[in-house]
């Protein structure tokens, strides 16, 4: 079927660490509804999307994905739980994987391999039926497969094993048939970015506060419509797993992209973060006893990742107060059981200065701590967007920008400053929202 045949075009924005869908309808395609509110969430984070978890009976059939998935598996008892299959974050292995094939294994929670093609097919699949199911909600009939054009977004930066690999488990979730295979579009993730900012209003994507104008142009002015033939731009798409940088120019009259360099770019998500916190957690508990906690009480675990990620979202380079993260109990009585000692003694004999303990029970954190885990993945951004390869250096009109970047679920923050002249442009862009 060709665009105007499909009834609808449905994409699937599979992420690292959280996913979701968005849809339009061919008579309005510029009228695009995202996936409506699931049940679940967590204390203290605003999430549009649902978590990129998935649950597998011990039988390994499909059991629940997304919020449902983590809370069940929570919900288990720690002797059956180690029978479960739980995994999170599974994304990543199709980028850092070098000899991917349909035979590649991931890793679940207590330790079991999983099919990597089963594990994306299986969450594939929940999005079919999640969507068609909102269709005919809304449309108050049987929606049909066939009536919909699907679309799964991945990075620019994928091989293109990992990009054909998104296509088979597509194939084996039934999403669309080997038959049909342009019922299916495989979507660089900047390239969508990219064409959806261009659309936006000015003032929905750069905070203006008292200006009229910014450069010339109003608030409500597409961001496309101040753009000249030849005019050039970075596209650096902060995710959970990956950041992508692209640099586009635009051809007219018809708007069309041309890509000036290659799509660069690497594992520098804001799950590096989370990786800086559990090397916290070794130095100050010791890699041998997070090791084991992980495997004898992964509930446990992934409690105190969610407790660390509404911390993580709550801080900010100016920020002057602690920020205090709540351990499981059984995070407490596993390590005295392991060590003989409390956690309080733990934090006393370690080296790390700027993490305390609260008699309620918590990881006290000083700013300047929590600044440290932002530090790596954001001196890894800088680095690359500063490098040859993104092509930001060797043209005469280089100015000094200092940039300030928020990583939410579905939106970054991002304050820029002119070092010349100390002019700031602030902008905040959800992609989800508008």
């Amino acid at each position: 079927k060709s665009w105007p045949s499909f009834v609808v075009v449905v994409a699937i924005d599979f992420g690292t660490t959280s996913s979701g869908y968005a849809y339009a309808f061919a008579k309005e395609p510029e009228c695009i509804h995202t996936m409506r509110r699931w049940e679940g969430g967590d204390p203290g984070v605003s999430n549009q999307k649902t978590p990129t978890t998935i649950l597998l009976t011990p039988d390994r059939k499909f059991h629940s994905f997304g919020y449902a998935a983590r809370d069940f598996y929570h919900d288990l008892d720690p002797s059956e739980s180690k029978h479960w299959l739980y995994l999170e974050k599974f994304k990543m292995k199709l980028h850092t994987t070098a000899n991917l094939s349909i035979n590649t294994d991931l890793h679940a929670a207590n330790g079991k391999r999983v099919k990597a093609l089963d594990i994306f097919a299986y969450a594939l699949a929940f999005f079919k039926e999640q969507a068609l199911k909102e269709l005919s909600d809304q449309t108050g009939g049987e929606f049909d497969n066939s009536d919909v054009r699907w679309v799964i977004t991945v990075p620019a930066i994928w091989k293109m094993p990992a990009k054909q690999f998104m296509r088979e488990a597509a194939y084996k979730s039934g999403l669309v048939s080997r038959e049909n295979p342009e019922q299916l579009i495989i979507s660089l993730e900047p390239e969508a970015a990219s064409i959806y900012c261009r659309k936006l209003r000015l003032h929905q994507m750069v905070d203006l506060g008292t200006q009229t104008t910014q450069n010339g142009f109003s608030p409500s002015d597409n961001v496309g419509s101040g753009m000249s033939q030849g005019d050039r731009y970075v596209v650096v798409d902060c995710g959970g797993g990956t950041v992508d940088l692209t640099v586009h120019q635009i051809r007219l009259p018809e708007g069309h992209l041309k890509e000036l360099y290659k799509a660069s770019g690497g594992p520098y998500g804001s799950i590096g973060i989370d990786y800086e916190f559990e090397k916290l957690l070794c130095k100050i508990f010791g890699q041998d006893f997070i090791d084991q906690f992980k495997i004898k009480r992964p509930a446990a675990w992934v409690d105190l990742m969610i407790a660390f990620e509404s911390r993580k979202r709550a801080a900010a380079p100016d920020r002057t107060n602690p920020l205090n993260i709540n351990l499981p109990f059984s995070f407490i009585d596993y390590y005295k059981k392991f060590r003989g000692h409390s956690v309080e003694h733990a934090l006393r004999k370690s080296n790390v200065d700027f993490v305390k303990w609260s008699s309620q029970g918590m990881l006290r954190m000083n700013p300047d701590a929590m600044n440290s885990l932002f530090k790596p993945t954001i001196d890894h951004i800088i680095q690359h967007l500063t490098s040859p390869a993104s092509g930001s250096v060797g043209h005469s009109a280089r100015r000094e920008i200092q940039t300030l970047m928020q990583f939410g679920d579905t939106e970054i923050r991002a304050m820029a400053v002119d070092v010349s002249t100390g002019r700031t442009v602030k902008a905040s862009i959800d992609f989800l929202s508008h």
